[in-house]
């Protein structure tokens, strides 16, 4: 939208870009529809007088011919000259205004002064009065007063849509006779002299009738081009978020192929060598000779057994994501399951020097209905992250039963241990997939973070399909205690869970990758009005080019701390106006200095010049009024 100069350079920007956008003051701005309604009004005034420009000159001659016996030839010479010259200055006028790049809002202006030209126009019929009815006789009166009345009736036809020129037409041609008329003071004379200010009045009011038709019909023509334009934006808007969805859908459903496809291969092609190499340790571990060998047989082993159980997450976290995973409730004994898991697990925990234990509520029902076999899979997930993170003292498996507001009943699993604990940030993440438990380190590693995998994301997607909420609260340096609520049935306490479930739910938020916003342009016009939309866009435009001006300035003189600062402000006044591509490269500019990459932040000044170029396409297909 700039010309690069030596002051403002903008490398790297094709030329053709720099052609596409027209200065600014090409721009045509929408104008109230009063002001266009007048416009329009003063166009067809200048078209319409201008088919009869030849034929008022044969009615002079006509006229002329009838007073032949009783007027000089000369006078309808001199008649003819009146309104030539007066054709002549109706000619400069619509030239005027057709060359005048501000016809719009100056159309009243020249509508005035097409009405001044009226009055020359209307002097030569004064003029043929003057020259052509001394000595005539009484027919030759009534018969020029015929001719004025017609030329009245053609004035209001022609020029009704600006009043003013009817009336300083028919004063002007009519008042040498209506003083002849009232300078012989007979009763004829005065009565024909009333029935003219009859018939004038008589066109007058018929003139306002037809301006205020013509008035409403360009009314409404204005009123339904604009609501159809505005139609037609938020159309663009409601396809551009149909197109949005429909490829955010196809994304989505390639990504899920191609993870179904990895998943089915890695089921099929290396589940087998595992398990081959899970019988081959055991072979090695039964034929084993020295300690030095039981030892590697049983790495092997463990090993191989880590590695099938991460495959089984795998898979399950597919068939989670993919809503395929079918739960088999049925009714079980929750007391005894968790022992079951505590028992199975306790060797894991001696074998680091932890504790393992039990805390069972006394008033814990003795049943639920749920897929013990899902349940059975968080537990073992949850009390395997506790002994993994924990390094001295011990974890605790608690299970108690509580009592919604609504009086349902809800079962509490959890797992509280003794190590390093978790950080705000960490707590936020814990359940996302392939997370780094960043603030528990496990001792194997020597100090390295140790990631959590896909156990605790398929435990929290787990509890969400069998209807309940899962948590954890931690403190840094006084453990962690991870916890998950069950309802007694599938289904029940559905309003408390939800209840939950929104409260924990965090804010997402995302800048569209587009080069305008239509939902927020669409969302503006709707507060400053379709009339004023482009009005506000121009500003915006306008304010925009400024900054960008400063910018290139500031990338010329490597001012830092100039260029920041007009960056912070180009983002809010692209942002304002929907400039979505512009706002996200002044952005990325700001942040570039505030991390102390000042080459990259001028290296990036230069998009801004595509962005803008690119950026006025789409508003001008948006918005065809801002093209001139």
């Amino acid at each position: 939208m700039t010309t690069p100069t030596p002051d403002n350079p903008a490398q790297g920007v094709p030329a053709a870009e720099e052609e596409v956008i027209p200065p600014l003051g090409a721009m045509r701005r929408t104008y109230p529809i009063e002001t266009r309604i007048d416009a329009e009004q003063v166009n067809l005034l200048m078209s319409l007088g201008e088919a009869s420009r030849w034929t008022v000159f044969g009615g002079i001659a006509v006229v002329g011919l009838a007073f032949y016996e009783t007027a000089p030839i000369w006078a309808t010479a001199v008649v003819a000259a009146i309104q030539l010259i007066a054709q002549f200055l109706f000619d400069r006028v619509r030239a005027g205004f057709r060359a005048d790049p501000d016809a719009v809002p100056n159309a009243m202006k020249w509508a005035h002064r097409y009405a001044l030209v009226t009055l020359v126009s209307g002097s030569t019929w004064a003029a043929g009065a003057i020259l052509w009815l001394p000595g005539s006789s009484f027919a030759h009166e009534i018969f020029y007063l015929l001719v004025l009345a017609s030329l009245i009736m053609a004035t209001a036809v022609s020029r009704a849509n600006y009043p003013p020129a009817i009336i300083y037409y028919g004063f002007a041609a009519s008042l040498p006779v209506v003083v002849m008329l009232l300078w012989r003071a007979d009763p004829l004379s005065i009565a024909t002299v009333v029935l003219a200010a009859m018939f004038f009045a008589t066109v007058a009011g018929w003139t306002r009738r037809i301006n205020g038709g013509y008035r409403e019909a360009f009314r409404l023509r204005f009123e339904n081009a604009d609501l159809v334009e505005r139609m037609a934006r938020a159309h663009a808007a409601s396809e551009q978020r149909r197109r949005d969805s429909e490829e955010a859908e196809t994304r989505a459903r390639a990504a899920m192929q191609a993870k179904q496809e990895f998943l089915d291969i890695i089921s099929h092609e290396v589940r087998a060598p595992l398990d081959g190499l899970r019988n081959l340790a055991i072979y090695l571990a039964d034929e084993a000779t020295s300690d030095t060998q039981m030892k590697i047989a049983a790495s092997m082993e463990e090993t191989s057994q880590l590695l099938r159980r991460l495959l089984d997450d795998m898979i399950d976290f597919s068939e989670i994501e993919a809503h395929s995973m079918e739960l088999k409730p049925r009714s079980f004994d929750p007391a005894d399951l968790t022992g079951s898991i505590v028992r199975m697990t306790r060797h894991q925990a001696v074998a680091r020097g932890l504790s393992l234990e039990l805390d069972t509520s006394m008033d814990l029902p003795d049943h639920m209905i749920a897929d013990p076999d899902r349940v059975k899979q968080v537990l073992t997930n949850l009390i395997g992250n506790a002994i993994k993170f924990t390094y001295q003292g011990g974890v605790v498996v608690r299970i108690a039963s509580l009592k919604t507001p609504e009086g349902e009943t809800v079962f509490r699993f959890s797992v509280n241990d003794t190590g390093p604990g978790l950080s705000e940030s960490g707590r936020k993440r814990i359940f996302e997939a392939f997370a780094q438990g960043a603030d528990a380190q496990d001792f194997r590693f020597a100090g390295k973070t140790a990631g959590i995998g896909l156990g605790l994301p398929i435990s929290e997607r787990l509890v969400s399909m069998m209807g309940g909420h899962i948590g954890v609260d931690s403190t840094p340096g006084q453990g962690s205690t991870f916890w998950f609520l069950l309802p007694a049935e599938p289904g029940g306490a559905a309003a408390y869970f939800a209840a939950l479930r929104a409260e924990g739910r965090p804010a997402r938020s995302g800048k569209p990758e587009r080069l305008i916003d239509l939902d927020h342009l669409y969302e503006l016009e709707q507060r400053v009005g379709g009339q004023h939309i482009t009005d506000h866009l121009v500003a915006g435009l306008e304010r925009v080019l400024e900054i960008h001006r400063e910018i290139e300035k500031a990338r010329t003189l490597r001012d830092e701390e100039m260029l920041g600062k007009h960056a912070r402000a180009l983002r809010l006044a692209a942002t304002d106006i929907g400039l979505t591509a512009v706002s996200a490269v002044a952005e990325n500019i700001d942040t570039a200095l505030g991390q102390g990459e000042t080459d990259a932040a001028m290296s990036s000044v230069p998009r801004l010049q595509q962005k803008i170029t690119a950026t006025w396409r789409a508003l001008a297909k948006a918005y065809p009024s801002l093209a001139a």
